[in-house]
Formats: C-alpha cells, structure tokens, sequence
C-alpha cells in the first residue's frame, strides 16, 4: 500500500513538473477525453450508428452490441472492425488503428444495457363476412 502511494505521489510530481515546465498545456489534461469517450464519439461520426443504432443498440442493419464485450474478445473486435466480414464491411482504410482501438473501448466498457422491443406487427385488415 505504502509504495503504491509513494508510486502515484511521484508519478503526480513528474505530471506537474511537466505542466509547469510547459510542456504540457493544462487546457490539454483537461480537454484530453478518454479512450472510451473518444470511442463514443468515433461511433456516433464514423457510420456505426448507420447499421448499429445509437449507441450501438438495436440498429437493425447490423446485430446490437451492447453486449459484445461478452462474445468477443479485443482481438476478435478490432479484426472484426479491420477487416469486416459476416454482413460488415471492413473500416480498416477508414479508420485509423488509434480510432479503432478507441471503439473497441468503447465497446468493451461497461454500459448501461437496455431493451429494445421489436416492433409491433401490423394486423390483417378484418374481412366483414356480411359483403
């Protein structure tokens, strides 16, 4: 417990001396998102959402993902991702690898699940006997 303490205490001091000896910019730290949040982003601008849906639940065109953490692995998504395959096609020249790995966080974090129900089915117009 002590050196891990000892550990961040050091790691904040070389993080602060950095900012003060300006080479880092304290507007960066602050506007600096993180890899899930990039991801977020990525998702909701690059096409996901096109055969996804928002957020990566029940898009219809494309499976729901919002448990693909679970069935895939990191590797597997950002194959997946890369190369397409299986309906999808591949991003690998549209995305950059940091982009890639950004919604692979994303959708490897994890989220709020929710349900989609499907929607209703049009009833048959009813046929009056008595015509």
């Amino acid at each position: 417990m002590r050196k891990t303490l000892q550990r961040a205490a050091f790691l904040a001091a070389v993080f602060a001396a950095a900012i003060v000896c300006g080479s880092i910019h304290p507007a960066m730290v602050a506007a600096a998102p993180d890899a899930k949040t990039r991801g977020a982003e990525q998702f909701a601008t690059k096409g996901c959402v096109f055969c996804h849906g928002k957020e990566g639940i029940g898009g219809g065109r494309g499976p729901d993902l919002q448990l693909v953490r679970k069935r895939k692995s990191v590797d597997e998504m950002t194959k997946q991702i890369h190369e397409g395959g299986k309906g999808m096609p591949p991003f690998g020249e549209v995305l950059t690898e940091p982009e890639i790995k950004d919604i692979v966080a994303y959708l490897r974090a994890n989220r709020k699940f929710v349900v989609v129900p499907p929607k209703p089915v049009e009833a048959a117009p009813k046929v009056d006997p008595g015509s």
